[in-house]
């Protein structure tokens, strides 16, 4: 044993027991890190990966359906993109916050296989109303591969079901995908609201996912 570590022993030693513990407890809290963008198990298909933090110490929007369709002069639109901006982060696992801060989205899926229809299972709630259900979004995806995105998913005769009514958990169905690799695939929210008003139903979010 080192001359360093018999000092710190002894400096133990020399503490009251109510000191000694709390030595203890820092000594042990040196060596841990945060584990709030720990790997998560992202399920069939999911990518696991560091987890989404993106909405944190963010005001979260209240969508409101006034602004789906919203008249000529409501209020002013949403800026413009000027090209240079980056695209928003394709997330990990099966569960993120959207692009915008308006939902949390969870999803799942059957198991996958090349070349063999697919469901994918969402679960969307509304940040800003405690995560309560989302209904009504007649969700909708669009798919490429990641090294790829000139390769979209053939995705013919896809529908989506929100059952039961009202509890924002939807399927869609069926989804192939015909090469084997990593895909990006992204959701759509209220694809038919316009997406002018930054209270807009309207959102998005994209995930990895796998195909052996």
């Amino acid at each position: 044993m080192s001359h360093r570590v018999l000092d710190t022993v002894r400096a133990l030693v020399r503490l009251p027991v109510v000191g000694l513990a709390l030595a203890v407890v820092l000594a042990v809290g040196v060596g841990c890190s945060s584990t709030s963008n720990a790997p998560v198990d992202g399920g069939v298909g999911l990518v696991t990966g560091e987890a989404d933090n993106h909405c944190m110490g963010v005001e979260p929007i209240m969508v409101s359906q006034a602004s789906c369709h919203p008249a000529a002069d409501a209020g002013a639109p949403l800026e413009p993109g000027d090209g240079g901006e980056p695209e928003p982060p394709v997330h990990f696992n099966g569960a993120s916050d959207d692009d915008d801060c308006k939902y949390h989205v969870v999803f799942t899926s059957t198991p996958v296989v090349k070349n063999l229809n697919v469901t994918l299972n969402v679960t969307l709630t509304r940040l800003a109303e405690n995560n309560a259900p989302a209904s009504g979004a007649n969700v909708t995806i669009e798919s490429f591969l990641a090294n790829n995105d000139l390769h979209p998913i053939p995705n013919n005769g896809t529908r989506t079901t929100e059952s039961p009514a009202g509890s924002g958990k939807y399927a869609v169905t069926p989804v192939k995908f015909d090469e084997s690799g990593r895909w990006v695939v992204r959701f759509h929210f209220y694809e038919t609201c316009e997406d002018i008003l930054e209270d807009s139903p309207h959102g998005h979010v994209a995930f990895y996912y796998d195909v052996p």
